[in-house]
């Protein structure tokens, strides 16, 4: 299988290189400031899963080089994804699919609109790492899953396809009948956990020292799933029930990276999760002042 990857960050380079050990072709897509990095210091990830290092990884800045691509990796932020466009247009065959796996939802209709809904898979990824100095990927947690699955009935085979290679890899890999479930779910606990942690500057181990502010964060995961329900989105109240566990189960210094954005004074991607899910919930008519509330305390932050 052929696979580019547009973002060789943490998250590109870390599931980039896990399929490389499994057997597919690989290509990063990136940009001259990282190819030298790459080819300077060599692409390696220190992984608690495990430790690899990739020798003369595939590395093109110019996406027109590619050819006969399968599927196309968007692992970039969410505010990057209008620059990549082009990139993404450039790297496409007549064959190609796109798997996105951005944060949130907003995404979608961008590339939908730019490519058409058949070449667009479901796709997320669930990973704790960072590049360091070196451009080389840290993986600190056990958590390192992608999940894929088709949206349109032609997208079957090649889902089937990634999954055939994917089961060779030393990851998470899962092959989703239920994706759209699975974006509305990270959507929600992502929305609410990068909220409660920005907007108090704090990691979770100090939010949910008190009740009163876990109680934000359970009735932002109650108006995400009030939004996913006019959006078909199939959330239920164990959703919610999970999201909690998880919050409560995480290690106490755990933050978001959109905490960890903030902090750093980097670009962060509340427009493109909490400014979207407002945008549906306005045009849904469904109350959402604790979004609000947590939207208008990190704009003041971040601005």
């Amino acid at each position: 299988m052929n696979i580019a990857i547009i973002g060789a960050g943490a998250l590109g380079t870390y599931f980039g290189a896990r399929w490389i050990e499994a057997g597919a072709n690989v290509t990063f897509i990136v940009r001259e400031k990282r190819k030298k990095q790459i080819e300077e210091n060599g692409l390696y990830v220190k992984s608690i899963c495990g430790d690899t290092s990739i020798n003369a990884p595939q590395i093109v800045t110019d996406p027109s080089e590619l050819n006969n691509i399968d599927i196309v990796i968007v692992a970039v932020k969410g505010y990057h994804l209008e620059n990549v466009l082009p990139v993404i247009k450039a790297s496409l065959s007549e064959n190609s699919y796109i798997l996105p796996v951005l944060n949130g939802l907003a995404h979608y209709a961008p590339l939908v609109r730019q490519f058409g809904k058949e070449k667009v898979l479901g796709g997320l990824a669930n990973i704790i790492a960072t590049l360091n100095d070196q451009g080389h990927v840290e993986h600190t947690s056990k958590l390192h899953e992608i999940r894929f699955g088709p949206l349109e009935e032609g997208q079957k085979e090649i889902c089937k396809r990634l999954a055939a290679i994917s089961e060779k890899s030393n990851m998470v890999a899962v092959h989703s009948e239920k994706i759209k479930t699975d974006l509305w779910y990270k959507y929600m606990f992502i929305t609410a956990f990068s909220g409660i942690t920005t907007a108090a500057d704090l990691p979770i181990g100090r939010i949910r020292a008190h009740k009163a502010t876990m109680d934000i964060a359970e009735g932002i995961l109650k108006e995400m799933q009030r939004i996913a329900e006019t959006e078909s989105g199939g959330l239920e109240n164990k959703h919610i029930k999970r999201a909690m566990e998880t919050m409560r189960n995480l290690h106490p210094e755990a933050t978001s990276s959109m905490h960890q954005d903030m902090r750093k004074g980097l670009t962060i991607e509340l427009e493109h999760l909490h400014g979207y899910a407002m945008e549906l919930a306005k045009s849904s008519h469904v109350e959402a002042p604790y979004l609000q509330t947590l939207y208008g305390l990190i704009k003041a932050k971040n601005w």
